[in-house]
């Protein structure tokens, strides 16, 4: 097969993007007290990272797809991502069993599966959904 040089370009950008997020808030990112305010950019960013690398690793593995992933990569991928990552901080940060230094392990893992998994992470909530419906 071919490699599509395109998803590896995309793959690079979401690895490069992951690592530039942490590395400019890193003096920022950990610390173990509870921020008093809920809302958190530092960590928020952290997930953000993780999101982007989970991301990153799946459109690597996609490397020798044939189909473009224009315009999916550049318009509903990244707004998929940015939702998981606010979704799961949210959860993780409001929680005070979490919002210590838990939430780094918790966010970080939850954040890169859903991203290597972002196609089906949707198809799950509304299982869920639908689930609670009956």
């Amino acid at each position: 097969m071919k490699l599509n040089k395109l998803r590896v370009v995309f793959s690079v950008v979401c690895f490069v993007v992951a690592i530039v997020l942490f590395l400019v808030f890193r003096g920022q990112i950990f610390y173990f007290e509870v921020p008093k305010a809920s809302w958190n950019l530092p960590r928020f960013v952290w997930c953000c990272s993780a999101v982007c690398l989970g991301f990153a690793l799946v459109a690597f593995d996609l490397r020798y797809h044939e189909r473009s992933p224009l315009p999916e990569y550049a318009t509903r991928y990244p707004l998929s991502l940015l939702a998981i990552a606010a979704l799961v901080f949210s959860g993780a940060h409001v929680f005070e069993a979490t919002s210590g230094y838990v939430f780094y392990y918790l966010s970080s893992s939850l954040c890169f599966m859903a991203g290597y998994k972002v196609d089906r992470f949707w198809d799950l909530i509304q299982s869920i959904i639908d689930r609670n419906r009956k």
